[in-house]
């Protein structure tokens, strides 16, 4: 008997919840988009793109929106809208059954500041290039000088994320240079020379041998002392005062 009941209670239980959520997603589909809710996720770190902005984008995009049903939203089609937005790397969109039309973005994190001959522009963790915004300015590693002679940007984009992640280089270096050979120098923002960094190959030894100068090497008078230091030959670290 008590397996017979069970066997009706989930029979019941079956078909309760498909009529159930019909309904729901019935009544959903007559719900009218009242408000736009955006959201800017990574907003205490870049200002590229503001939720006024994202709203503002929708409202021009979508022309009548606020008062169509929800269920005429195609939302993976405003996803792939917004993610062609220069500033925006992520999108998620979504509608609530109060009516609320949720816009979710994500920004892409600029690692350089690139000055081109004929140019100015970003260039974040991937390597895309993101245009200057009006109303935001990144506090980036900046690079300039012949910058299509280096040999290749991903390597540029190799050292950017070295020197990002380190705590210590990210404090010490503001500037990098390329000069007419492709070679890269490096300006520093304590100490009064210029880092003669060469190609972008041994990364991670020519910036070991750098930071073993800079700890064991120097003393605190020796920082203002040496004009030019040199990394670029093998295994050497050579310091010119002149």
């Amino acid at each position: 008997m008590k397996r017979w009941k069970n066997i009706a209670i989930g029979a019941v239980m079956g078909l309760y919840f498909p009529v159930v959520f019909a309904f729901v997603n019935y009544d959903n589909d007559r719900v009218v988009c009242g408000s736009i809710q955006p959201v800017v996720n990574d907003s205490l770190v870049n200002r590229f793109v503001s939720g006024n902005e994202i709203k503002d984008l929708v409202l021009d995009e979508y022309a009548g929106i606020l008062g169509r049903p929800l269920g005429e939203l195609d939302c993976h089609q405003m996803e792939a809208f917004f993610l062609n937005h220069p500033a925006v790397k992520n999108c998620e969109v979504f509608t609530t059954c109060g009516g609320a039309l949720h816009v979710h973005v994500t920004q892409r994190e600029p690692l350089l500041r690139v000055f081109d001959v004929s140019a100015s522009y970003y260039l974040d963790e991937d390597g895309h290039k993101m245009p200057l915004f009006k109303n935001h300015s990144a506090h980036v590693l900046v690079v300039t000088g012949f910058i299509k002679r280096l040999k290749s940007m991903d390597q540029l984009i190799q050292l950017a994320r070295f020197i990002h992640k380190d705590a210590f280089w990210k404090a010490q270096i503001e500037q990098l240079y390329v000069d007419e050979q492709g070679e890269l120098s490096i300006v520093p923002r304590v100490g009064d020379h210029i880092i003669e960094f060469g190609h972008l190959e041994d990364i991670d030894v020519k910036f070991r041998n750098l930071r073993a100068l800079y700890t064991n090497g120097w003393n605190s008078r020796e920082w203002n002392v040496y004009k030019k230091v040199s990394l670029k030959y093998k295994g050497q670290v050579v310091c010119t005062k002149g």
